[in-house]
C-alpha cells in the first residue's frame, strides 16, 4: 500500500514538473495613447496610458495574465459658445484578462482578448468604476522569447459601469468605454522566460 502511494505521488509530481515546464511565465507591458482636436468648439483632448503586465502561458492557444494601468487623460474646449472647460484626469486600473489564439500564420498571431478592469475611487473622481470587455490583438513573434503585440482597442466591445449606477455599452469600430480613455493606439512586448 505504501509503495502504491509513493508511486502515485511520483507520478503526480512528475506530471506537474513536465506541465510546468511546457507552460510559461511572460512579462513586459505596452503603452498606448490618442489624441483628438475639433475645429468648430475649439477642443483639443490628449490621453496617454503605461500599462506593465505579466501572465503565464498554458499552450500555443491560451494565456492568462494581469496588468495595471496608469493613464492620463486632458482635455480642453473653449470657444465663443462654452465658457472653456478644462478636465485633467488621472487614473489607475486593475485589468485581469485571458487571451485565446486561435489563428497562427508564420511568426504572426491573431488573438482575442477578454477581460475586467478595476478603477477604484480616486483623487479626483468620486466613484469607482468597472468593466468587461473583449478585443482583438495582434501579435508578431521575433524569436522565441521576444513577442510585439498591439491592441485594437478601436474594434473593441465593452460593458461598464460605476458604483454610482451608470452603465455603458460600446459595440462599434471606434466606440469607447468609461474606462479607456479612448485609446485609438497601443504597442507593447512580452518577454517570455
Amino acid at each position: 500500500m505504501k509503495s502504491l502511494i509513493r508511486t502515485i505521488i511520483i507520478a503526480s509530481a512528475l506530471a506537474m514538473i513536465s506541465h510546468a515546464a511546457s507552460a510559461q511565465v511572460y512579462a513586459g507591458g505596452s503603452i498606448g495613447g490618442a489624441y483628438s482636436a475639433s475645429e468648430s468648439t475649439s477642443s483639443k483632448a490628449w490621453a496617454v496610458s503605461v500599462n506593465p503586465e505579466a501572465g503565464y502561458i498554458f499552450n500555443e492557444n491560451w494565456a492568462v495574465g494581469g496588468r495595471l494601468n496608469y493613464g492620463k487623460s486632458v482635455s480642453k474646449t473653449d470657444s465663443k459658445y462654452l465658457k472653456e472647460t478644462k478636465t485633467d484626469i488621472n487614473l489607475f486600473t486593475i485589468n485581469p484578462y485571458a487571451v485565446y489564439a486561435p489563428i497562427h500564420f508564420k511568426n504572426f498571431s491573431i488573438c482575442a482578448e477578454m477581460g475586467l478592469e478595476l478603477a477604484p475611487k480616486q483623487a479626483g473622481v468620486e466613484f469607482s468604476t468597472f468593466g468587461a470587455y473583449i478585443t482583438p490583438l495582434l501579435t508578431y513573434s521575433i524569436n522565441e522569447h521576444l513577442v510585439l503585440k498591439t491592441e485594437l482597442s478601436f474594434a473593441q466591445l465593452a460593458v461598464s459601469g460605476t458604483s454610482n449606477g451608470t452603465f455603458g455599452f460600446a459595440a462599434a469600430v471606434g466606440g469607447d468605454d468609461a474606462i479607456n480613455f479612448g485609446e485609438d493606439l497601443s504597442i507593447g512586448f512580452i518577454y517570455v522566460f
